[in-house]
């Protein structure tokens, strides 16, 4: 946070977006941003992403909308509409230099995948808007495998520590008397 609040550090909005025909890059920054997980475009003011309002047991997707996008990413937006539920989205807060433009840092912010994406144009500027699922949400769903010897035995062969678990149920367990144990003793 004192990185964060140095003079000569900005910080913009990376949004990552990996459909099947490729990613989309944008940098809520007016120039280009290289970072290691990839080269994000400049696309000035992104539009806008709201806020994430999670409370414990429930997780909230996100909304954001991105304006002012490029014509070759709009056309792989169009050809990848078909496929966009399930699509990685990966928001980071870049932190650069503002005077060399280099990037310092990129922790992430969000992560999820796209539910919706609508795509509206005026005639020179096109703005995408798009929800999307946490991630998080996978916590709160089930596993599909128990505690059973079938189950274990599937993802450890060797293992036999439920081998017995069927027979000993509804078994009564008892331990001795105080006096077993003086009379050991």
């Amino acid at each position: 946070m004192a990185a964060i609040a140095a003079p000569g550090l900005g910080l913009a909005a990376l949004v990552r977006m990996d459909f099947v025909g490729g990613a989309i890059l944008l940098a809520a920054a007016n120039f280009d941003i290289q970072a290691p997980s990839g080269l994000y475009r400049g696309a000035g003011s992104l539009g806008e992403i709201a806020e994430v309002n999670d409370s414990p047991g429930e997780i909230k997707g996100l909304q954001f909308s991105l304006s002012g996008v490029r014509s070759e990413y709009l056309a792989m937006a169009l050809d990848q509409s078909a496929v966009v539920p399930g699509t990685p989205v990966t928001i980071r807060h870049g932190i650069f230099d503002a005077v060399t433009g280099q990037l310092c840092d990129e922790p992430i912010a969000w992560r999820g995948t796209l539910d919706t994406m609508s795509i509206t144009e005026n005639g020179e500027t096109c703005t995408i808007a798009a929800t999307a699922e946490s991630s998080a949400v996978d916590l709160l769903r089930g596993s599909p495998l128990t505690y059973s010897d079938a189950d274990q035995k599937a993802l450890y062969p060797d293992d036999r520590i439920f081998e017995y678990l069927l027979s000993q149920v509804n078994v009564p367990v008892v331990w001795p008397d105080r006096n077993y144990f003086i009379a050991k003793g």
